[in-house]
């Protein structure tokens, strides 16, 4: 009797540590930052989250239950639309078949990676990938990409909008305006590192004193600009 009486107390409290498990415990991995993070992993807050370079902010967090099941730990990340900072929706998972983005509706700022190309904000809709073995598996899910007024002569207040998929490797973004004039192919890769090709296309003699001091380069089909970077 003592001894059954032991293992259902060991076991009692097993199940106490797993459902009072702090969410710090989860978050505390290598790449994400966060200035606070409090409650526990069924249902806390992250404060000031950052992915690599990458700022997120404040979100509400907590690891979903059924995904256990099949070997996965998936947290769902949301946050609610506010005049200044747009809302969250979605989650990010890890498992056996690999490290994923499901279904997430956001929008985050990206002028300081891009820089010095004017872009503010990569606003995703609807976006999944999959990576899996150091490769990009599957991806799907509308992309735009907003831009600044700070380079003279290049109006693209609608920004760049494309559909995610994968190429080769590489989780691609490739970005298109209204008029088609412009492009830019975002490539991600499994490791972190990405690079973002920007063409700008016809004669733009007007403007090739601003664009070359933001970076582009003449080419046959009118200027490009090359990034590269890391999160």
């Amino acid at each position: 009797m003592n001894r059954r009486l032991l293992v259902a107390s060991l076991a009692a409290l097993a199940v106490a540590a797993i459902i009072c498990m702090p969410l710090r415990t989860i978050v505390a991995v290598d790449g994400i930052t966060a200035r606070k993070v409090d409650g526990i992993i069924w249902d806390g807050s992250i404060r000031d989250l950052r992915l690599g370079k990458l700022p997120v902010g404040d979100v509400n967090a907590r690891l979903l239950f059924s995904p256990l099941f099949m070997g996965k730990a998936e947290i769902l990340l949301s946050r609610g639309n506010s005049p200044f900072v747009p809302g969250i929706n979605g989650s990010v998972s890890r498992g056996f078949s690999g490290v994923s983005v499901n279904n997430l509706t956001a929008t985050f700022p990206v002028g300081a990676l891009f820089a010095p190309f004017p872009a503010e904000n990569i606003q995703f809709e609807g976006f999944s990938a999959r990576f899996a073995s150091g490769r990009c598996m599957e991806a799907n899910g509308q992309v735009r990409l907003t831009l600044s007024d700070t380079m003279p002569g290049l109006n693209l207040q609608n920004g760049m909008l494309g559909q995610a998929r994968c190429n080769g490797a590489q989780l691609l973004l490739p970005l298109v305006s209204q008029s088609a004039m412009e492009r830019a192919d975002i490539r991600l890769s499994a490791d972190g590192r990405y690079t973002v090709t920007v063409i700008l296309s016809a004669d733009r003699g007007d403007q090739a004193e601003a664009l070359s001091l933001a970076g582009f380069r003449r080419v046959n089909s009118g200027y490009r600009l090359v990034l590269k970077g890391g999160f």
